[in-house]
């Protein structure tokens, strides 16, 4: 379960500039949960999502994973906690240049320290998004689709039990964004596997289990009959 109690974070900018980028926030997933939340640019989705991750710490308020506190931990048990139990899919695919598609699957695996076949676990998760053929590719061979369903093998290699997903289908064709979603609910309905995704994109909401709103910072639960085109 992750759960999130009035967590807050903020950010002092130059000139004292105070950016309140997540305000009180009370969060609660279920095991095996796919949760959508959506909002504008801007709004606090990323944070939010770094948050939950253990990437950002937060001003006040305590961070939850299976019921322990991540920011209790000491540096290195953090690094081994998202390691093991938390795939990111990042909104820009950051796949290394220099390395082919399988080396940039499999890396991950280096901090996990998995024991099992990895290549073999790699080139099934490339049959998963549709890139089998492309093991020895580099990323400038591949599209931006391509380099979005090779980062998602990514983030599942170590077998996570939480995928968080910052913005998966933005800069996407239709065709290419229903692929990248149909892929979602393969990989949630396979699991079980607790998905967190954000997205400003309203059309989107109907994939999750349960939708949360984002305007400033503040997230609310909602109803998909509550959601307005005129929000986002």
């Amino acid at each position: 379960m992750i759960d999130l109690q009035n967590v807050t974070k903020h950010y002092r900018l130059s000139g004292d500039v105070l950016v309140k980028a997540v305000e009180d926030a009370n969060f609660k997933v279920a095991d095996g949960e796919f949760v959508l939340i959506v909002g504008r640019s801007g709004s606090g989705k990323t944070t939010l999502l770094s948050l939950i991750g253990g990437l950002t710490k937060p001003t006040s308020g305590k961070v939850a994973v299976d019921e322990i506190d991540i920011w209790t931990l000491r540096d290195s048990q953090q690094s081994k906690f998202r390691a093991e139990k938390i795939g990111f899919v990042f909104q820009i695919p950051s796949l290394i240049p220099t390395m082919t598609v399988m080396d940039n699957v499999r890396l991950p695996t280096m901090f996990a320290q998995r024991k099992e076949n990895v290549g073999e676990r790699a080139l099934k998760l490339l049959e998963l998004v549709g890139l089998s053929q492309k093991t020895d590719a580099y990323p400038a061979q591949l599209s931006v689709g391509q380099q979005k369903r090779v980062a998602l093998a990514r983030a599942l290699i170590n077998n996570p039990k939480i995928l968080l997903a910052d913005e998966p289908t933005s800069d996407l064709d239709k065709a290419t964004e229903l692929e990248i979603m149909n892929l979602m609910q393969q990989i949630h309905a396979d699991g079980p596997r607790t998905i967190v995704m954000v997205t400003h994109n309203l059309d989107l909401a109907k994939y999750g289990t349960q939708v949360h709103r984002m305007a400033n910072g503040i997230l609310e639960k909602v109803g998909m009959d509550s959601l307005r085109s005129s929000d986002f």
